[in-house]
């Protein structure tokens, strides 16, 4: 199976030296590269600039905010090539409304920046592949803070409403320091309920048995 993984940060810029982004690391998304070529897939992954990178045979190519990202997404699903998207990076919300192409000051008394909302690439990942006899499988994640199992629900509920997503992986930030054993879960459509995965072997696992599945 040909999959395509994004995983990492958006850089979000507000002038030639300063961006916005997050604390993603991209681990998580170059560890399923590595594990996913071992057990006979072609993975190509997509990275935010400062990611981990796989250590496997691994076409990877770099993105540096949401709309290069986004960019990338629509030329390589647009190929046609891929059977499944696993979409694992850290997309920023927002964006500065104005880019500066130099250098702002470092003396001015304060800086002010209007945000505004970045699209969401999720929903739109399967209108980028062309139609085929076997639509393209799109698997999200989605991170949460803090969330009772109520909002967890509905969190990953929202990226199904459209329609367009197949499975989403969800973990809470709170489990984040127990590392690659923190839990996730897996979430199918209608309704949707959680499958508990112990752990990164697990959700691996979980991933090639899904993929390998009609």
């Amino acid at each position: 199976m040909r999959i395509l993984i994004t995983s990492g940060a958006t850089r979000e810029p507000i002038d030639a030296v300063r961006f916005l982004s997050n604390i993603s690391t991209g681990r998580t998304g170059a560890l399923l590269a590595d594990a996913l070529v071992t057990r006979g897939h072609t993975v190509t992954l997509l990275h935010g600039e400062a990611a981990v990178r796989p250590s496997s045979a691994v076409t990877a190519r770099s993105f540096s905010s949401t709309a290069d990202l986004q960019s990338q997404l629509q030329r390589l699903l647009g190929t046609g090539i891929f059977d499944a998207v696993i979409h694992a990076a850290a997309v920023s919300d927002y964006r500065p409304a104005e880019t500066s192409s130099g250098k702002l000051s470092s003396y001015a008394p304060e800086l002010t920046l209007r945000l505004v909302p970045t699209p969401k690439l999720l929903p739109q990942l399967k209108s980028y592949a062309p139609p085929t006899p076997l639509p393209l499988r799109v698997i999200g994640f989605k991170l949460t803070a803090g969330a009772d199992p109520e909002a967890r629900a509905l969190a990953v509920s929202k990226l199904f409403a459209a329609g367009t997503v197949d499975a989403v992986i969800h973990n809470d930030m709170d489990d984040l320091a127990t590392g690659d054993s923190r839990p996730f879960s897996a979430w199918r459509p209608g309704p949707p309920t959680p499958e508990p995965l112990a752990g990164l072997d697990a959700l691996i696992t979980w991933l090639n048995t899904y993929l390998a599945s009609p």
